[in-house]
């Protein structure tokens, strides 16, 4: 009864539901993702949305502004893929003063961070389908854009100490960065105190 009645609601309202029902959610979570849901996806206290084994994450329109400005402020080259729906249709780099934004041709308001250390994988097959406006029963069309895979994996070996942040700023968004580096997370943690993000 009340799926039928939520299937029949307007899209602003189904927003507005999905919205409070995402605020509930993540009152209660701390951080870039401590608790990883037990199937699928979670939405972390941020609104980054993690994979279950924490190997690549969502960001969100709202934040990819942020994410391209710490990749530009990050002194390392990060690389890019372009994918149209499960293939690689380019490549690029950004990082070290290079905007990451446009790197892909008509790309996604929404981008995605892969922070596995596999590189044997399929990326664009492995996170096609899984998440955006779809999964959040929001109706979309994706197929004309292509969506940016931003590889940040090397920042778990890379990060080690919270002073290293500043040379690596988009690192917060790694979750074992995040989560497992002393001084990093937290309202006093480096990612709060000099890139706003705060839990």
């Amino acid at each position: 009864c009340l799926i039928h009645f939520y299937k029949r609601m307007p899209v602003a309202m189904k927003l507005a539901v999905i919205s409070l029902v995402f605020c509930c959610h993540v009152a209660g979570q701390r951080g870039l993702g401590v608790d990883y849901a037990k199937d699928g996806i979670d939405y972390a206290k941020d609104g980054v949305v993690y994979a279950k084994d924490g190997s690549y994450g969502y960001v969100p329109p709202s934040l990819v502004p942020t994410l391209h400005s710490l990749e530009q402020k990050t002194e390392k080259k990060i690389s890019v893929t372009c994918c149209d729906k499960k293939r690689a249709v380019s490549k690029g780099q950004c990082g070290k003063g290079i905007k990451c934004k446009g790197i892909c041709e008509n790309e996604t308001e929404y981008a995605l961070i892969i922070t596995s250390n596999s590189t044997s994988e399929n990326w664009c097959d492995i996170t096609s389908g899984t998440v955006g406006l779809r999964d959040l029963g929001v109706s979309g069309s994706h197929g004309i854009f292509n969506i940016p895979l931003n590889f940040i994996n090397w920042c778990r070996w890379s990060v080690t100490h919270s002073s290293q942040i500043s040379t690596y700023p988009v690192c917060c968004l790694h979750p074992y960065v995040y989560n497992n580096v002393e001084g990093v997370a937290g309202t006093t943690g480096v990612c709060c105190a000099e890139f706003g993000l705060c839990p």
